[in-house]
């Protein structure tokens, strides 16, 4: 049985949406939807009940937002203690097409060693968006590829995201996006509960860094082709999403590359600048100054924020 794992936060039409597009497009196996929410404020304007007996899934509330990882581990604990033997990983605003979940699940077939398959991954225009990362992200990769100095450094950046090996080849990654893969039951029990210190971001590149701890192999298939409404979870909260992304940066470079302060300062200077750029046009932003500085620079001192602070950078 697959068990599916829906992660919800505030945006419940994306995730009826989600629902609906799997029972348009269901797997040939058993199936069955686990639906966690994140201590959603808002309300849906349907009748949730109802939707969620129809498509007989199972509703899991969280009583405060655990954050992508800690949502996610209800889900996946669940799962296995249904008896699933696969975990299909999705956030609330990804859609399936028709094969999609099932050409996922027939990849652990033909690869004995894989714990995870990711699908090629397209926006609503049909773009393919980069959804491999191909080696571990150290510290070289951080300067590289994930800042504007890609541009110079275009082919490492190609070869970090498997651009350099084409869309409809399937290959062994480091890691894929997590807004949508499935795991093994025999690798979730390997690598979860996955680090749930991290509210948002980083996720991908810690479970790349516990797969291969675990002996486990990431495939990439693009057979299996999911849509991606990229950005809506966290949709008119951007300067909160961009304070966290800091926060989970410098925790993971302290944390999973043992980075040093020396290592780490400059990308912090260099991710504030990013974040003034953004104040010249974006109230969000100039709004939560404060509270991005305090929290980051707290992290950064090696000081872990209460739960209060984290949530203070609000739209």
């Amino acid at each position: 049985m697959i068990g599916i794992v829906i992660l919800n936060y505030e945006n419940w039409q994306d995730t009826k949406r989600c629902i609906e597009s799997i029972r348009e497009h269901p797997p040939r196996e058993e199936y069955r939807i686990l639906l966690v929410d994140n201590a959603s404020a808002a309300v849906p304007n349907y009748d949730l009940s109802a939707f969620l007996k129809e498509h007989q899934a199972v509703f899991i509330q969280n009583n405060r937002n655990l954050g992508y990882n800690g949502g996610n581990n209800r889900g996946i604990a669940k799962a296995l203690e249904m008896g699933c033997d696969f975990i299909l990983i999705s956030n609330n605003d990804v859609c399936y097409l028709s094969g999609s979940i099932q050409k996922m699940r027939d990849t652990f077939k033909a690869n004995a060693k894989a714990g995870i398959v990711g699908p090629k991954i397209v926006d609503v225009n049909g773009r393919v968006q980069s959804c491999n990362l191909c080696r571990k992200t150290g510290m070289k990769e951080k300067y590289l590829v994930r800042t504007r100095a890609h541009v110079i450094f275009r082919k490492s950046w190609q070869t970090y995201f498997g651009l350099d090996r084409g869309e409809d080849i399937s290959f062994a990654v480091y890691a894929v996006l997590g807004c949508c893969f499935m795991m093994s039951a025999a690798c979730a029990e390997k690598v979860t509960p996955l680090d749930e210190y991290p509210l948002l971001y980083e996720e991908e590149l810690i479970l790349g860094i516990q797969m291969e701890q675990a002996g486990f192999r990431t495939i990439y298939d693009p057979k299996a082709v999911v849509v991606h409404i990229h950005g809506a979870s966290t949709r008119g909260c951007q300067a909160f999403s961009f304070a966290h992304n800091v926060r989970s940066e410098i925790y993971y470079c302290r944390q999973y590359l043992k980075a040093k302060n020396w290592q780490i300062y400059p990308l912090y200077g260099y991710r504030v600048l990013l974040y003034m750029l953004r104040c010249v046009k974006n109230r969000d932003f100039r709004k939560n100054w404060r509270c991005f500085r305090t929290l980051t620079k707290q992290e950064l001192n090696k000081a872990k924020p209460g739960r209060d602070l984290e949530r203070n950078i609000r739209k």
